[in-house]
C-alpha cells in the first residue's frame, strides 16, 4: 500500500476513532493523555458523523464543475469506471453501486444524441477489467455494440488520461464529454485537461450526493446533528477527493 492509499485509510473517521480509543486504553497513565485521546475520538464521531459537515464538504466539490446548459455535441462520451460490480455469484448480471450513475448517465447522453460513441475506461476488476463490465451494462441498456469503445489498462484517474491521449488522436476526437461522479469531477477534469492538451473536455457530472435541499420544518433539520453511518461514509468519500486533489497537485498531475 503506497503513501496515498495509506493516507486515505488513516483519514477515515472510523479509523481515526479506533486509533484514538486504542491510544486512550494504552496511555491510561498519565490520565490526561488517555482522556485527551478519548475526547478527540468523541469529537471526531460528532463532527464527521454530522450531516451538515459532510454535506458541506461534498457540496463544495460537486458545485465546482457544473455542466454547461445545454451540453454541446461531442465526438465521444467518456465514462470513468468505479460504479459497477462484477458478475460474481449469486449476482445474475453485472450490477451497479451508487457511482453506477456514471454508466447510466453515459447511456442517457448517447440516447440524447450528444455523441456517436461511448468510451468506457477502467482497468481494475474482480474477474476482468471493469471497462468490460461497463460495456456489458451499456449493451443491456440497449446501446449497440459498435457504439461502445473500451480502455482496459488504467488503474487510476491519472492513468486514464495518460492511456487515452494517443487514443483520442488516433480517432480524431476533438470534443469529449467527461462523465464521472460530481464529487470526482474537479480532480478528473483537471487531470484530463493537463494530461491531454489540445482536446476540449466538457464536464458532464452525475451521481450528486448533496442535491439542493427541499424546504422542511426546522425541527427535522436537527436530525442532521445525529451521527449516522451514511454521514461517516459521505465524509470519508469527500476526504478521499480532497486528499486526492492535494496528492495529484504535489505530483504535478493537475
Amino acid at each position: 500500500m503506497d503513501f496515498y492509499h495509506l493516507s486515505l485509510k488513516c483519514c477515515e473517521p472510523t479509523s481515526l476513532c479506533a486509533l484514538l480509543l486504542l491510544a486512550a486504553a494504552v496511555f491510561r497513565k498519565p490520565k490526561v493523555v488517555g482522556r485527551l485521546c478519548f475526547c478527540l475520538a468523541l469529537a471526531i464521531l460528532l463532527v464527521c458523523g454530522n450531516h451538515w459537515v459532510s454535506g458541506g464538504f461534498i457540496r463544495r466539490l460537486e458545485r465546482q464543475c457544473p455542466a454547461p446548459n445545454p451540453l454541446p455535441q461531442a465526438d465521444c462520451i467518456l465514462v470513468l469506471g468505479g460504479g459497477t460490480q462484477a458478475r460474481l455469484p449469486p449476482r445474475p448480471t453485472v450490477e451497479v453501486d451508487e457511482a453506477g450513475d456514471r454508466v447510466l448517465y453515459g447511456a442517457h447522453l448517447y440516447r440524447q444524441g450528444k455523441a456517436p460513441l461511448v468510451l468506457c475506461t477502467a482497468g481494475t476488476g474482480a474477474l476482468r477489467p471493469e471497462a468490460e463490465d461497463m460495456a456489458e451494462l451499456l449493451e443491456m441498456l440497449g446501446l449497440p455494440k459498435e457504439a461502445i469503445l473500451k480502455e482496459t489498462k488504467a488503474l487510476n484517474t491519472h492513468q486514464h488520461a495518460e492511456n487515452l491521449r494517443s487514443f483520442f488522436r488516433e480517432h480524431g476526437f476533438k470534443r469529449i464529454l467527461l462523465v464521472t461522479s460530481a464529487m470526482h469531477m474537479p480532480r478528473s477534469i483537471r487531470v484530463f485537461r493537463r494530461g491531454c492538451p489540445g482536446f476540449d473536455f466538457v464536464p458532464a457530472p452525475t451521481d450528486f450526493r448533496a442535491p439542493d435541499p427541499l424546504p422542511q420544518p426546522w425541527y427535522r433539520k436537527l436530525g442532521g446533528f445525529i451521527p449516522t453511518a451514511k454521514n461517516f461514509c459521505d465524509f470519508s468519500e469527500a476526504m478521499h477527493e480532497y486528499i486526492g486533489l492535494a496528492y495529484y497537485h504535489l505530483r504535478g498531475w493537475l
